[in-house]
């Protein structure tokens, strides 16, 4: 009976140990792996921008720094070249990109050169390296020619699968309780059933993906800032004029600054309507502007366009944004007339508010941008104060091309138009008589953006 008690002791301790210690080596975590990635040529660092953004999580990218140095170390002081597409010209240059890539601790190395091909296109040509000295998973090119969504697009088919094969499983978290262990990890309804926590788990995987945005991608971004020069034009003309105290005007190509900015403060989170919900202000002023009724003395004239207001960004199809917006202009045109002119000359301070639409749509390497508002206003200013049932309203229209010049960044070739129309009701005997006004603004911009 001391014997059998004993065995049964024995066994019953080695099961408690047992259980007590396999749920710690089920979650021990895998080791972490770690690649290279380096890019040659022109527009590199947007290329391993794309590149990265397809790494899965779980894999470290090397510092491209630290890898430098380790490329130096391995006797490739220069770069490679068209010679990595040379397949019988490029095994010294792919024993020191894989000895490099070991003395980095990478699993593998991702080398790309950006360079014109016999046929006059533009490519990235890719080989990964790892420490097998075999075939290369990775030995093609990436056409550049179209948009850069397209681009990471054939990115992505090219090295995914390589990079998924690489990549460490996610490993699972030691805190969450697993089914089993006493954690309440598999409810269980009222037939006995264990119900799966996997939705759960999906669920909030879906929402932290849906949280990440791409930098510099206009779908996404958490700020932009636009600062360039503004070629501005006005006309102001009366419709059936009677009186002979009505003054038209014209200008056109008075230079004036322009900066303008938009930030999305919840662009990094997956919460719908406020993630793509930006607030946006602009400001423009024509420094130096003179105006001169026939050939009197130049007349000191202020003009100037303030824009405040929301804006709501939304993605469509795989590389366009519409935009909705909806805010406060103020737009002034006043001339510094004396006593004897400023009866007549048309001097305008407009409030308006301002609904309107607008669109990005990528066409090849460019992109288009094109939008439309309509402008109502609050209050008109002088000129309309002269009139008897002055009634006025607004449009707007924009149209303009995007050209990337480097990661962010971006030049702006914009026109603007805003047109004012008005009808006054005067009435027989009144110091100022027309049927009504049109009132005009052009402005061609040249501008440089940064996209974050």
């Amino acid at each position: 009976m001391s014997l059998c008690g004993r065995i049964l002791l024995g066994l019953s301790a080695a099961t408690v140990t047992t259980f007590a210690l396999s749920p710690i080596a089920l979650a021990a975590p895998k080791g972490s792996k770690s690649i290279a990635i380096r890019i040659e040529g022109p527009n590199a660092d947007a290329i391993r921008e794309d590149i990265v953004s397809l790494v899965p999580e779980t894999l470290t990218v090397v510092d491209d720094d630290a890898f430098s140095k380790s490329l130096r170390s391995a006797g490739q002081t220069k770069p490679v070249g068209d010679a990595l597409v040379m397949k019988a010209q490029r095994k010294k240059a792919i024993d020191r990109i894989r000895k490099a890539g070991k003395a980095a601790k990478a699993e593998g190395v991702i080398y790309g050169v950006s360079r014109t091909n016999k046929k006059k296109k533009k490519e990235v040509y890719l080989v990964y390296v790892d420490e097998n000295a075999g075939d290369l998973a990775v030995d093609s090119a990436v056409p550049l020619s179209g948009s850069r969504d397209d681009r990471r697009k054939a990115l992505e088919e090219l090295l995914g699968p390589t990079l998924s094969q690489i990549a460490p499983a996610a490993t699972v978290d030691e805190d969450k309780p697993k089914d089993g262990d006493g954690g309440g990890g598999g409810d269980k309804d009222g037939d006995g059933d264990e119900k799966s926590s996997d939705d759960g788990e999906k669920d909030g995987d879906d929402g932290d993906k849906g949280g990440k945005r791409k930098p510099h991608d206009p779908r996404s971004a958490l700020f932009s800032i636009e600062a360039g020069v503004e070629f501005a034009g006005r006309w102001f003309d009366y419709s059936d004029p009677v009186t002979q105290n009505l003054r038209p005007y014209d200008v056109f190509g008075q230079p004036a600054l322009s900066i303008s900015g938009e930030v999305y403060p919840l662009a990094s989170t997956d919460i719908p309507v406020l993630k793509g919900l930006g607030i946006t202000a602009g400001f423009m002023m024509a420094p130096g502007l003179n105006s001169a009724v026939g050939d009197g003395d130049p007349l000191g004239t202020t003009y100037q366009r303030i824009n405040l207001g929301l804006r709501e960004r939304l993605s469509i199809g795989e590389s366009s944004v519409l935009g909705i917006s909806a805010g406060l202009r103020l737009l002034t045109f006043e001339v510094d007339a004396p006593d004897s002119l400023a009866s007549t000359v048309p001097n305008v301070s407009y409030t308006l508010i301002r609904a309107g639409l607008d669109a990005r749509v990528p066409v090849g390497p460019v992109a288009l941008a094109l939008g439309a508002d309509y402008l109502f206003p609050l209050s008109s200013g002088q000129v309309y104060e002269r009139f008897e049932g002055a009634s006025v309203q607004g449009i707007g229209a924009m149209a303009g091309v995007l050209v990337p010049v480097t990661t962010g960044v971006e030049a702006r070739l914009l026109l603007e138009y805003a047109r004012f129309f008005s009808s006054f009701e005067p009435a027989v005997g009144d110091r100022y008589v027309a049927g009504g006004a049109i009132d005009q603004y052009l402005g061609v911009r040249l501008a440089g953006a940064y996209v974050y």
